[in-house]
């Protein structure tokens, strides 16, 4: 018997297959053919109904398949056909659906464009309490104000303010009568959107101490978080002054003050209580706040009443370490810590304790809701500077809003006419407490070493930027309002907040990057109802994106300024001594880095050297 069968190929099966596989495409040829002359008959009936759109038979109709009277042979191939051929009856039959329910025919009728859909703001953000922006003529006299304090008015009165501004008038009473209800009912939540050098600072610091000032004791209670080192210094330091004759302590942590001093400064361990707040106020950067939380035996938030958040667009924008969510953490209530379906009845009422009191200020605040969202807000009350709508879209809100002090305008010139135009402005036109920015470290650098070359002892210029360290910046700034220095060279870093007495003029030597920017920019000057100017230094391919960005804030009053170009070329010569002159002390600098660099990697391995030649020749 044979382990394999052996069938020899005789060449009729390949054959086979071949006739198959043509049969196979012949029917699919024919086959497309039909649908194809079967949607071309369907075509043709659609063009005899004269554009008219056919409705659906309610009495089942049209399940039935439309069949096509023709008097050609072809015609009536396709008919039968169809009969045969499944896929055909359900192509008609949902061909015929479709022109029935879901189509419009083309032709009579005109489509109108939707009417766009209109965001629509919530009521506290769409009925804001309108807040003037007039420092001119102030009604507020601090005298006559019976709500405020005799002690406050007597520091008021020592630091010469005799006058309120418009926003202290409104939300100062405001934070005063929520906190004098009964304490089940909660305090209503603040926002402040007002113009920078507004007053904003003095309408959260003297309400807090008001309110505190009558029950100082051994935990903090006003917490109030701002986005840099040089502002918080500054809150903080308003805050000691006017918390003066009240017995109340504000501590700072910023990061200014190693972490050891800064622990020692707010708490305090005794045998008897354990750890207590030695301060009642603690002023802070978002970061340190974090670090003190989780890492500072002792520090707790749980007697919480004020959480006062400055700048509150810029900490939205940029949450360091998640600090929000860390805070809420910490001071959240029993029942929430626990999950605890606490039972509702007069007790729970009464001795539920209140969340912080939320206060919240800024120039820009957005009106984004879904932002606003994760400060958990309860019941907020919004203060405005500028009308608000109930549309989003037209909200006026996003329109940031400027003194009317303060004096915009732009220049265009070329880029290597920038710094020509900026020596022209210093010099030439005697520009005195003057502030530039511009938007790199280097560059600010760079533009002061040129300036202090080429103007000599006309005019003092100083750096201020993220590349010095904090105590020197403080020199700076101190030096600068003495008018020991007549010109600041500064980055971004000080368009936040920081108040400059006496800053006459602002000029953005490099344009800012967005509208926010602008705003924090212009805003160092025209405060407190000052004189202000403000001027922003374009390219010519600069100017269009300038203005939409401007636009984009509800502002179109900024206006040119024209100057002769034969001024600039009178100081061609000065300008190229100076450049040259910056270029070599720019690079003896960076020998200098270098060579200094080079010294500390090798000093120790040059000690240890030194030990063992000194070892061998014992």
């Amino acid at each position: 018997m044979d382990l394999f069968v052996i069938n020899r190929y005789d060449g009729f099966e390949e054959n086979e297959i071949k006739n198959q596989e043509s049969l196979h495409l012949e029917r699919l040829r024919q086959r497309i053919e039909e649908r194809k002359k079967a949607q071309a008959s369907q075509k043709n009936l659609n063009k005899q109904s004269n554009n008219e759109v056919i409705h659906d038979n309610k009495q089942g109709q049209s399940d039935e398949v439309i069949t096509i009277k023709s008097t050609s042979k072809v015609d009536d191939s396709i008919a039968e056909k169809s009969k045969e051929i499944p896929e055909i009856k359900s192509y008609k039959s949902n061909e015929y659906k479709k022109s029935t329910t879901e189509f419009k025919v083309l032709g009579s009728h005109d489509f109108e464009k939707k009417p766009k859909v209109e965001r629509v703001l919530p009521y506290w953000l769409s009925h804001a309490i309108s807040v003037s922006k007039n420092l001119q003529t102030l009604t507020c006299n601090v005298e006559e104000q019976d709500w405020l304090n005799k002690t406050l008015k007597e520091t008021l009165l020592s630091e010469g303010v005799t006058q309120l501004f418009p926003v202290q008038e409104q939300v100062i009473p405001f934070i005063l009568q929520e906190h004098s209800l009964p304490s089940i009912l909660w305090p209503q939540d603040v926002c402040v959107s007002a113009p920078t050098g507004s007053g904003k600072t003095l309408s959260f610091v003297l309400p807090i101490i008001q309110i505190l000032m009558n029950d100082v004791g051994h935990h903090i209670r006003a917490l109030i978080v701002l986005p840099v080192q040089e502002l918080a210094a500054q809150v903080a330091k308003v805050f000691r002054k006017y918390c003066t004759n009240t017995g109340l302590k504000v501590g700072l942590l910023s990061g200014s003050t190693p972490w050891h001093k800064e622990q020692q400064q707010i708490l305090k361990h005794t045998e008897s209580l354990g750890w207590i707040s030695i301060v009642d106020i603690i002023v802070c950067t978002a970061g340190r706040l974090v670090e003190h939380l989780q890492n500072t035996e002792g520090f707790s938030l749980k007697h919480l009443k004020f959480l006062v958040i400055d700048e509150a667009d810029r900490i939205m924008d940029n949450i360091q370490n998640d600090w929000l969510y860390h805070m809420y953490k910490h001071i959240k209530l029993d029942d929430q810590a626990t999950n605890k379906i606490a039972q509702l009845n007069w007790e729970f009422i009464t001795n539920r304790r209140a969340p912080p009191h939320k206060l919240l200020f800024s120039a820009t605040l957005s009106p984004d809701p879904e932002l606003l969202e994760q400060w958990g807000l309860f019941q907020p009350k919004l203060f405005s500077v500028s009308p608000i709508s109930d549309s989003l879209d037209k909200s006026l809100m996003k329109k940031y809003t400027t003194p009317d002090e303060l004096k915009e305008q732009f220049v265009v010139c070329a880029a290597e006419e920038k710094p020509l135009l900026l020596y022209n402005f210093l010099i030439e036109e005697n520009w005195d407490k003057v502030l530039v920015f511009t938007n790199s470290a280097q560059s600010a650098h760079r533009l002061t070493v040129l300036l202090n070359v080429w103007a000599k002892e006309r005019k003092k210029v100083a750096e201020l930027s993220s590349a010095l360290d904090r105590s020197s910046r403080e020199t700076v700034l101190k030096k600068f309002n003495l008018s020991e220095i007549n010109v600041i060279i500064s980055t971004d870093a000080l368009a936040r907040g920081i108040d400059i007495p006496h800053c006459n003029y602002v000029i953005s030597y490099d344009p800012p990057k967005n509208i926010k920017t602008y705003i924090h920019r212009v805003g160092r000057t025209g405060r407190a109802g000052n004189i202000g100017n403000a001027v922003t230094v374009l390219l010519q391919n600069q100017i269009q994106m300038f203005k939409e960005m401007i636009q984009s804030g509800g502002k179109s009053d900024i206006t040119q300024i024209e100057f002769q170009p034969e001024k600039l070329s009178n100081l061609i010569e000065g300008y190229q001594v100076a450049i040259q002159a910056t270029k070599h002390t720019i690079n003896d600098e960076i020998n200098t880095k270098v060579r200094k660099s080079i010294e500390l990697k090798r000093g120790p391995k040059s000690k240890s050297r030194k030990r063992k030649h000194n070892d061998i020749k014992k």
